[in-house]
C-alpha cells in the first residue's frame, strides 16, 4: 500500500521516518497540490526494478535480433537472462 504526503508535509516528516517506511517496502508518493510528482522507494526496490528492466530489455532485444536472423539464438538469450536472474 502506498502512502501519500504533500511536499509541505515532508518538512515535518523526519528523514528517518521516510527511510523507515521505504525500508519496510512502502513506496512514498510525494504530491504537490494533491498531484503525484515523485516517489521515494527503498534501495532493494530500486535494485529489483533496475534488474527487471535490464531483463526485459535483454529479452526484447534478443527476440528482435533472433527474429531478424541476427545476434544470438533465442535459447542463448534465454540462458543469458536465466544467469542474470541467478546473479540477483
Amino acid at each position: 500500500m502506498e502512502e501519500r504526503a504533500e511536499l509541505v508535509e515532508i518538512e515535518e516528516l523526519a528523514v528517518e521516518q521516510l527511510v523507515a517506511r521505504t525500508e519496510r517496502g512502502l513506496p512514498v508518493i510525494l504530491t504537490r497540490e494533491g498531484q503525484p510528482v515523485a516517489a521515494v522507494i527503498g534501495i532493494e526496490a530500486l535494485r529489483t526494478l533496475t534488474n527487471e528492466r535490464e531483463l526485459l530489455r535483454r529479452l526484447a532485444l534478443g527476440e528482435l535480433e533472433s527474429a531478424a536472423g541476427e545476434g544470438d539464438e533465442l535459447e542463448a538469450v534465454l540462458e543469458n537472462c536465466r544467469l542474470l536472474l541467478e546473479e540477483n
